[in-house]
């Protein structure tokens, strides 16, 4: 055994002299964790006493809600969290249609700004599939064909057809020559200032109006962030050289923080939710329970649930992550200033979503079996996006190598001029239509079709989103009422599953201990991953740190209550014990490594006592004491 009944301070001293230059290397991507500060449990202490009679409502029980409910729960601070539906996951749920095929609300994939957000999907789901992206845009060309552009398009403009890649050069050399430092007013203007007059027509703008549903000059600029790529003029240059000279395979061009993203092995996004939600006590929800009034002054919700029953519920605090037009119109309170707040709320613009599932006979053809997912800036299909759901998962269709699927998701405007083109029935024959003349599958594959139509899909960054916010959301807040989420906070920027939930938690954060927020109010700084970790302290007598590969680790079941393993054999591996905690890390250095991360990263949560052991139980001899 490497350490036994050591102070804190013994092995901190002892290992760095050891293991600090490779490890200090390694850390030097992750800085971040340095910056942990430890909390005043005295300050705490009074922070809870303070408001133990204070009761906190949460409505919806999606990653916002579930985000915000387990922050409550790590502080042991009780909530109730009222949910609409059956169960928890809101517009990141699952269902499996009549056919055992598996669908989630849209194209949703795991990957972290957060270490906090990443702790708690795994200590809620064990069984990951890591994916590679591989995404394309497939679109018509001037020669008449259609043509797989990989991702993101204005990387890979060489394998364009040559009209439009030499309108897309053009544009980008201009831009490059004579830049431009104003600041767009508008969407459109922000794509022809980053991309040129060109690429924003030959690509941009079809795309976005198609998935936004709007025109781009109705659409502020200020969401855009680390979510569009920027072209360099040079390399396109090399690329289009490159390619004209040998047409190798374009690929994916690896930008963005979902380049490497991980999917559910059983059970879709929507285990995520589920496996979440039982990490939170149970008699803290109330499902099936609807929201009906939110009367500011007095404090009190209106409440009817799917039975039929109606009551009122008092709170000091809420947090809603309902639709923020919605919240609006649900409150009452004699405030002349909301009557305009809410006229205002009812100007913000979204799209309807609708998923169209696809369950296929056989195997994908060999140009969709390696591909993730593809968009599509054409109006001659119905969807802007189409997701090879069976290659994530095998849980994801019922008969893995004998079926595939294909997930379709089609964006309506808020207020469609032709609403029978909407209807369920014309737009799956018109998906399949599409993906039938597309060459992708034959119709007489099909087994089943799935369909549903989210109400609030987008929450589209209109021109006065920002002004509205800053009106709403401080008049809620006055009444300790919190916004936020997808459309509770309209901020698309971080809408994300990790950004979701962290907005829960931070605002938990900020009720308790008046802890600034980050993700809502600054996009730009966890886009950069400059959050903070939120890392909750619980006092422990004793822990047992073990740096493990593959070794067998039922020598430690005894003791799994106190145990924190970390795992460099990959990801594929499975424990016959579940221990307290599990984490993963990359598998770099010897077992001081894995010690000293320990200790950097708890360093103000360690326990009394803390043992440190590798993962083969032959490796040890055993401590015994001095009068043995």
């Amino acid at each position: 055994m490497l350490a036994s009944r050591v102070n804190r301070e013994t092995l901190l001293y002892f290992l760095i002299i050891v293991q600090l230059i490779p490890i200090l290397f390694w850390l030097g991507r992750s800085s971040r964790i340095f910056s942990t500060v430890k909390k005043d449990d005295s300050l705490l202490a009074a922070a809870l006493s303070e408001t133990n009679c204070q009761r906190i409502v949460i409505i919806g029980a999606g990653p916002t809600g579930l985000g915000a409910a387990y922050r409550f729960f790590e502080h042991n601070r009780e909530v109730i969290v009222l949910e609409m539906e059956q169960q928890a996951g809101g517009l990141a749920s699952s269902y499996r249609d009549d056919k055992g095929f598996l669908w989630d609300n849209g194209g949703h994939v795991v990957f972290s700004h957060y270490d906090y957000f990443s702790r708690v999907l795994k200590k809620g789901v064990r069984d990951w599939n890591k994916r590679s992206r591989a995404s394309y845009a497939y679109m018509m060309g001037s020669s008449g064909r259609r043509k797989f552009i990989p991702y993101p398009v204005q990387h890979n403009i060489h394998v364009m057809d040559k009209e439009e890649q030499q309108r897309s050069l053009r544009g980008l050399e201009e831009i490059s020559a004579h830049p431009s430092s104003s600041k767009p007013h508008n969407f459109d203007e922000w794509l022809v200032k980053n991309f040129g007059e060109g690429l924003s027509e030959v690509f941009m703008r079809k795309y976005n109006r198609k998935v936004w549903t709007v025109d781009p000059r109705e659409m502020n600029s200020d969401w855009v962030g680390e979510r569009v790529a920027v072209p360099n003029v040079d390399v396109i240059k090399s690329k289009i050289a490159q390619w004209n000279r040998n047409h190798t395979n374009a690929k994916d061009s690896n930008w963005g923080p979902n380049q490497m993203f991980e999917f559910p092995a059983h059970g879709g996004t929507g285990q995520i939710w589920k496996s979440v939600s039982e990490l939170i006590p149970q008699g803290w929800f109330r499902f099936g329970h609807v929201v009906t009034t939110v009367n500011s002054e007095k404090k009190v919700l209106d409440i009817v649930t799917t039975n039929g029953l109606a009551y009122s519920l008092k709170y000091e605090y809420l947090i809603s992550t309902a639709p923020l037009d919605y919240l609006l119109s649900m409150v009452e309170d004699n405030d002349p200033k909301l009557r305009q707040l809410r006229e205002k709320s009812q100007k913000f613009v979204y799209s309807h979503t609708h998923v169209i599932g696809i369950g296929l006979e056989g195997q994908p053809p060999p140009f969709l079996a390696d591909k993730s997912w593809i968009y599509f800036p054409d109006s001659d299909s119905p969807f802007y996006r189409i997701t090879v759901f069976s290659n994530y998962a095998d849980d994801n269709v019922p008969s893995p190598g004998k079926v595939w699927s294909l997930m379709c998701e089609a964006a309506e405007p808020k207020h469609a001029e032709d609403s029978s083109k909407w209807e369920e029935k014309s737009l799956v024959k018109h998906t399949i239509d599409a993906l039938v003349s597309y060459g992708f599958i034959a119709s007489s594959q099909v087994l089943s079709t799935y369909h549903r139509r989210l109400e609030h899909g987008y929450p589209v960054p209109f021109l006065e989103r920002e002004q509205y916010l800053s009106l709403i959301q401080p008049w809620l807040e006055s009444r300790s009422i919190f916004s936020r989420g997808r459309f509770g906070g309209w901020r698309y920027e971080v809408s994300n599953q990790d950004h979701s939930l962290m907005q829960g938690v931070e605002v938990a954060d900020y009720i308790m201990f008046r802890t600034p927020e980050e993700t809502y109010p600054n996009a730009s700084l966890v886009n950069s991953m400059k959050a903070s970790d939120r890392r909750v302290c619980h006092h422990k007598d004793y822990e047992i740190v073990v740096a493990h590969y593959n070794e067998d680790l039922r020598w430690l079941a005894p003791y799994a209550d106190h145990c924190h393993v970390y795992h460099k054999g990959g990801n594929n591996w499975k424990s016959p014990v579940e221990f307290k905690q599990w984490d993963t890390l990359p598998n770099v250095g010897h077992e001081g490594h894995t010690y000293i991360y320990h200790i950097i990263t708890n360093y103000h949560c360690l326990a009394n006592v803390t043992l440190f052991v590798q993962g083969e139980v032959k490796s040890h001899i055993h401590w015994k004491g001095d009068n043995d």
